[in-house]
């Protein structure tokens, strides 16, 4: 073999060499680098968090409060009921509930509970409170409102305000049950598709659970 054709064998060999270094390197670079889930890790409650759940409720609360705005379909009925201290209203998709609202008036109290149903299962629970009087400022309490955020039938975010001076917010995110007002919109669903007699249906909901309302 001349010098010529020794040298290019060795160039080759070098060249081959040097390939399967580089080819090792990789494979060990790739071997060593963290994953794409590593490398981007899904921050704390992903999709599941509180904050994403409530807004998706609120966008779907939004939606029914426009369709109970809009002019009555076959689709979708409207019932109402008037009893002592009562006006209750309900919007039904067939036999399936999507808006509740209950209005309890004695004396100058006035308490106005709405309830917004997704699939069939209870997602939002608002209330307001207060005195019918001329002035606010006389009024033996100031004006209150509350949402009840529920996911699964699990209570999930309490939001309070008191329209006192200065105002007064409260926002809590613990997990509780919320079967109160689960129980309690079946129980206004009953009343207004004819399930019960009102009278003992008045009755239960006069039983106001005061108690979730006070908890933060």
């Amino acid at each position: 073999m001349g010098p010529s054709k020794r040298s290019a064998t060795v160039s080759r060999s070098k060249r081959t060499a040097l390939q399967l270094f580089e080819g090792v390197v990789l494979l060990l670079m790739v071997g060593c680098s963290p994953s794409q889930t590593e490398r981007s890790p899904v921050p704390p409650g992903g999709h599941n968090s509180t904050a994403k759940r409530v807004d998706a409720i609120d966008l779907e609360a939004t939606r029914i409060d426009s369709a109970i705005e809009a002019p009555e379909t076959a689709e979708l009925r409207r019932l109402r009921k008037d009893l002592s201290h009562w006006e209750l209203y309900g919007t039904f998709q067939g036999e399936k509930t999507v808006y509740l609202s209950a209005r309890f008036s004695e004396g100058q109290v006035i308490r106005e509970e709405r309830y917004y149903i997704l699939h069939e299962k209870l997602a939002l629970v608002r209330i307001e409170k207060w005195w019918d009087v001329d002035d606010p400022s006389h009024a033996p309490e100031p004006k209150t409102s509350q949402e009840f955020y529920v996911d699964n039938d699990q209570e999930i975010r309490h939001v309070m305000e008191v329209a006192s001076s200065p105002p007064v917010s409260k926002t809590n995110d613990a997990v509780r049950p919320a079967a109160a007002w689960v129980e309690r919109s079946h129980l206004i669903a009953q009343i207004l598709l004819g399930g019960g007699k009102d009278a003992n249906a008045a009755q239960a909901l006069d039983a106001f659970p005061e108690a979730e309302t006070s908890q933060q």
